[in-house]
């Protein structure tokens, strides 16, 4: 940017590449194409951050999104680190073909690989630019899996829309499960536990076990979240069969399924205060239902 800026050093450079064509070459493929390189490096840096901290989920809620952001910044002021070794060298044996010159090299490129100006230099643009890469990327996420929450005859908008303004989202009810036999429907409700095992997306159902073929991420956002609780990445348990849970070991508990007595659902500390939200919700509902459907009590001698 700052040679984009600076006419005193457009005019050596346009000097040095003997005349405009050779400028324009210069400018495109020894400026600008090994900073797209720098760009790769800086994505693929963010990927394996991801994967480095375990990082597949995020709330939305102001809390969270901010230490998600912070969690990248030491990334961001380290990459420089990474990226500057293959940028650096690409520009020179672009720039220098086909006469390369120690001394040029040494006084023209050395300032820039691993030094205080050279990381001065970089990091500020690193900085900006990344937050812009993680959250196009977070954005793009938001909308991929609003569009897989919303039905076919909904759009993307619409979904968006009756977030913001607070309306009630129609849930899934129904889901499709394979058996040995073939396809056959299963209402949510009547689900005790989505699981994943070995790849594979599971369903535990008073009928039997079942495979389905929509990640725990998909269902996720397609089921009641007052209902179903995600305990860690394996498992979505659904809370009207919900039974006890105890602390086990590590700062971890475990979960207990009324209907699955077997089933030890582990689920970090960290996610005790949305699990007892969850509960408080879904036992506030249950009581809402039964109120609805009992009625009010009436007198029968009112009748009489």
């Amino acid at each position: 940017m700052s040679w984009t800026f600076n006419p005193d050093l457009q005019s050596k450079n346009l000097s040095y590449s003997n005349g405009l064509a050779g400028y324009m070459l210069n400018w495109v493929f020894g400026f600008y194409l090994p900073e797209f390189v720098s760009l790769y490096i800086v994505l693929i840096l963010i990927e394996n951050y991801h994967k480095l901290l375990n990082i597949n989920e995020l709330a939305l809620d102001a809390k969270s999104i901010i230490f998600y952001e912070l969690k990248f910044l030491p990334l961001f002021l380290t990459s420089y680190l990474f990226f500057i070794p293959v940028t650096l060298h690409l520009r020179f044996l672009i720039r220098e073909f086909p006469s390369f010159a120690a001394e040029r090299y040494e006084d023209v490129y050395m300032g820039m690989l691993y030094t205080s100006t050279g990381y001065l230099t970089y990091t500020p643009f690193i900085v900006i630019l990344g937050y812009l890469l993680l959250n196009t990327s977070l954005i793009i996420d938001f909308l991929q899996n609003l569009k897989k929450a919303a039905k076919p005859e909904e759009s993307v908008l619409g979904v968006l829309t009756s977030l913001a303004s607070g309306a009630p989202r129609a849930y899934t009810q129904v889901i499709s499960a394979k058996t040995n036999t073939g396809e056959t429907l299963l209402n949510v409700e009547d689900c005790y536990l989505f699981e994943t095992e070995e790849g594979e997306y599971f369903v535990e159902h008073y009928k039997g076990r079942f495979k389905v073929s929509k990640s725990l991420a998909e269902l996720e956002n397609e089921l009641d979240p007052d209902r179903f609780f995600r305990g860690n990445r394996h498992y979505l348990l659904n809370l009207d069969y919900f039974d006890s849970y105890s602390y086990w070991e590590k700062g971890k508990y475990v979960l207990h399924c009324q209907k699955l007595p077997e089933k030890e659902l582990i689920m970090p500390r960290a996610r005790m205060p949305s699990l007892k939200q969850s509960l408080e919700k879904n036992v506030a509902n249950s009581a809402k239902q039964e109120a609805t459907t009992v009625g009010p009590l009436v007198d029968p001698s009112e009748n009489s």
